[in-house]
């Protein structure tokens, strides 16, 4: 071959290869660079390999625009930044699908399209519907007298166990007189606070060990993917090297959660009968008696409902909760006002309750802002369109992921002005109510997380309680910095010990 015809090979391997990295279905946002097999991802990982939804921050600088195209894989995906087409992507049903083919997450539900947080369509609104109108009847999501003083019972338990030290040897992993393990020391209670509405029971102390054991199972899932739903997300058949793509621990986690659930669900059918009414397992099972094998109610769909809805208060929750503490230890001056103001409000002569968060708006904000400084799910749960529509004056075709980019909205100088400081005050009006929260960290719409309320309330019932019964200072050799954490689909903090020392 003469080198003019390699020449012209050369130029036209290079033009293809050139056209492939560039080109995207007409009128769709700009598009990150893309490479064969791996898509964008690669660029997002170049960018910031432990947090790549920092990387898109830049292209929407450089592209000067608010929405962005990349490729995970072979998924074209449609990136929102700002807080009005954030908000836009989450209230049109236009965007309500889940990527609920995708090998991963059918391997987490015994092969098929199964739960709440991946399932779509006819069969997702009726699952959401009956689930959450149950759960509802004990205190998920709205107020009920019972369920509060249960969990205020929980905290009191907290409390007691960190002043006391422990009691047994489990106790040791996360327990010291005088100091705790976060966020180790968090997943009792924030495991019996969704357990009891599942199953109508709570473990007592000496369980909690089965307890700890569940949220860890959570937090390993958690650890294995990022936020973009990662290597496996993209290229299912990587699951065949091990654990080079995580994949094993993906499968471990799950399968944790997943036998803990079942074990206790053949415990609770034993003594199931007509009359139970102990919590949504028992609502369930009978509702299945009134459907045919094809209908959507089934035991599977049951298990991965329940871990559907546990799988956030298993992990998510004591994550944030941790952040929280942190970034208020890290702010004395917060320190003092939440202190000031639950001594003012509450005193010392009973314990803050659910009740008294309207009375103590800087509390609350310092929870939110805390929200809002760690953006826990920085893209979120991934949405797909169902059908060809628009964004933003941009094309989008069916099939494509649509991803709000919370982490950048939350980091956003021009939407914030000094997103880097940590400041309740940007939470609160000039008469010191709590005003409008632009974070959503919960989501929004027709997919906003159906546990927000619940999340909420339990995050500020426990915030509160620590706050008043205890000066919180950091240990010297733990990690206690603020970017002392763990990338993943949420970003966890890093276990640390932290001094607990009674108030007055």
């Amino acid at each position: 071959m003469t080198p003019i015809l390699i020449a012209i090979l050369l130029v036209i391997i290079g033009y293809k290869f050139y056209e492939f990295i560039t080109s995207v279905p007409p009128n769709t946002p700009p598009c990150l660079p893309r490479l064969p097999f791996v898509g964008s991802y690669w660029h997002l990982l170049w960018g910031n390999y432990e947090y790549p939804h920092k990387t898109v921050r830049y292209y929407v600088k450089q592209f000067n625009s608010k929405l962005v195209s990349c490729y995970l894989g072979e998924y074209l995906a449609v990136i929102a930044n700002d807080y009005k087409t954030i908000k836009e992507v989450m209230n049109r049903e236009d965007f309500d699908g889940r990527p609920s083919d995708v090998d991963v997450v059918k391997a987490r539900a015994f092969g098929k399209k199964l739960g709440i947080f991946f399932t779509e369509g006819l069969f997702w609104h009726e699952q959401r519907r009956f689930t959450l109108r149950n759960m509802r009847d004990f205190g998920f999501g709205r107020r009920q007298d019972k369920f509060e003083n249960h969990m205020v019972e929980e905290a009191i338990l907290l409390i007691d166990m960190i002043k006391e030290g422990p009691i047994n040897d489990h106790e040791k992993i996360y327990l010291k007189k005088g100091y705790a393990l976060f966020p180790d020391i968090l997943y009792p209670y924030f495991a019996n606070s969704i357990w009891e509405i599942m199953f109508g029971e709570r473990f007592n102390r000496s369980e909690h060990y089965k307890l700890w054991n569940l949220c860890e199972a959570a937090m390993l899932f958690q650890r294995s993917i990022d936020t973009t739903g990662g290597a496996i997300f993209q290229r299912p058949f990587l699951k065949y090297f091990g654990n080079l793509f995580r994949y094993t621990d993906i499968i471990k986690g799950n399968t944790k959660m997943v036998n803990f659930i079942q074990e206790h669900l053949e415990e609770l059918k034993r003594t199931h009968n007509t009359d139970s009414d102990r919590g949504l397992i028992d609502r369930y099972l009978e509702e299945m008696k009134k459907h045919s094998e094809m209908s959507t109610f089934s035991e599977q769909q049951l298990i991965m409902s329940v871990l559907d809805f546990m799988f956030p208060a298993l992990s998510a929750l004591p994550s944030a909760l941790t952040h929280a503490i942190k970034f208020t230890m890290h702010n004395p001056d917060v320190v003092k006002r939440v202190h000031e103001e639950i001594d003012r409000v509450v005193g010392t002569g009973r314990h803050v309750t659910w009740q008294d968060r309207q009375n103590l708006p800087y509390t609350e904000a310092t929870v939110r802002e805390s929200l809002r400084r760690e953006t826990l799910t920085p893209f979120g749960v991934i949405h797909k369109a169902l059908k060809d529509t628009t964004l933003g004056g941009y094309d989008i075709p069916k099939n494509t992921l649509v991803i709000a980019n919370l982490g950048g909205l939350n980091e956003d100088p021009d939407f914030w002005g000094d997103p880097e400081n940590f400041r309740p005050e940007r939470f609160l009006t000039e008469n010191n109510e709590l005003g409008k929260d632009f974070t959503l960290p919960f989501g929004f719409g027709h997919r906003v997380c159906a546990g927000e309320t619940f999340a909420r309330y339990n995050m500020f019932g426990l915030f509160a309680l620590l706050m008043q019964n205890f000066n919180l200072t950091f240990v010297e050799g733990e990690p206690t910095g603020i970017n002392d954490k763990i990338s993943g689909l949420i970003v966890m903090p890093k276990k640390t010990w932290i001094r607990m020392e009674p108030r007055g």
